[in-house]
């Protein structure tokens, strides 16, 4: 039986020297593929660039990357933020973890650029109200070893099998920034896959330097996706959706009146549009007119019965 070949899909959105940082943090890979999004007409890919003239959306950029990665035979398939960087080793534990079938997907403890805390140890979900946490996030990393389940992974550095992508399919790229990476991980746990942060391996990340920290555009994604997964996915519980949409607006409400990056009126009024778009059905990116494909009535009973986030400290993802 052949080695399984280890892709590599590191996604830019114009900072393409954060991702030459990110690729050679990663060149021990069989393939590390740099995908450009949003790079104007009249540029082309070549054999370590695949570029896009419009921004596809960090859904829609991995989408293509893991395309390509699959065709060229890539079975262990690492999608990387362009501002995250891998530590000595870790992607060879990341690929050495897949050794039960039923693991679908891995990630590192990520620990946060500045300072050197833990930023994730996998994530928390609990879809009868949305809290969506960062595990561990703010603690000083510890010397662990094994690998541990989680409900879900960051897609800031998240390693997935191709047996996994065949069965779940790939990211949703109507959220187009946000919850994306959840939304698959919830699709994984309820096919039957299992997910594990690997605790030896690391990588560091900043974090919101493609959209910014003071963007209010953030806030927006972060609520529409947000009331997005929860309306793909019932509830372990039988709370009505309703309810489970207006703990999510308390939870961005309160996120967005509290943080200090942006102005708080701004980040409020951002949740609240993202709220109202949510209800339309309106989804890919902000102000797109394009229809998604939820409508209006995916927000009644009926979306409960599908089985197709935002992550941050405190408590909305």
């Amino acid at each position: 039986m052949s080695r399984e070949r280890v892709g590599v899909v590191v996604l830019d959105f114009g900072r393409p020297e954060d991702a030459a940082r990110a690729a050679a943090s990663a060149r021990s890979a069989d393939r590390v593929l740099i995908v450009e999004n949003g790079v104007g007409p009249g540029i082309s890919s070549d054999d370590r660039h695949l570029r896009f003239a419009e921004n596809r959306g960090f859904a829609g950029g991995m989408n293509a990357g893991l395309k390509q990665l699959l065709a060229e035979g890539c079975d262990r398939l690492l999608l990387l933020n362009s501002d995250a960087v891998l530590e000595p080793g870790c992607l060879g534990l990341l690929a050495d973890a897949f050794t039960d079938p039923a693991l679908a997907a891995v990630g590192p403890l990520i620990l946060r650029e500045e300072d050197g805390r833990v930023e994730s140890r996998g994530v928390s979900v609990d879809l009868r109200f949305g809290r969506v946490r960062l595990e561990a996030h703010g603690q000083i990393p510890r010397d662990e070893e094994g690998v541990v389940p989680v409900d879900a992974l960051s897609g800031a550095v998240l390693m997935l099998h191709r047996r996994a992508v065949e069965r779940v399919g790939l990211l949703d790229e109507a959220y187009f920034f946000s919850f994306e990476d959840i939304d698959w991980c919830v699709r994984a746990g309820r096919a039957g896959l299992a997910l594990a942060v690997v605790l030896q391996a690391r990588a560091r990340h900043a974090g919101s330097r493609t959209i910014g920290r003071a963007s209010s555009d953030r806030f927006y994604y972060s609520a529409r996706n947000h009331a997005r997964l929860l309306s793909r996915h019932r509830s372990p519980a039988p709370i009505p959706l309703s309810l489970r949409i207006g703990a999510v607006a308390v939870l961005e409400l309160s996120h967005a009146l509290r943080q200090t990056d942006a102005r708080r009126g701004q980040a409020a009024r951002a949740v609240l549009a993202g709220l109202r778009d949510a209800r339309l059905g309106r989804f890919g990116p902000r102000f797109s007119a394009a229809a998604s494909a939820m409508s209006l009535s995916d927000f009644g009973p009926a979306a409960e019965n599908e089985s197709h986030p935002r992550r941050d400290e405190g408590g909305a993802a």
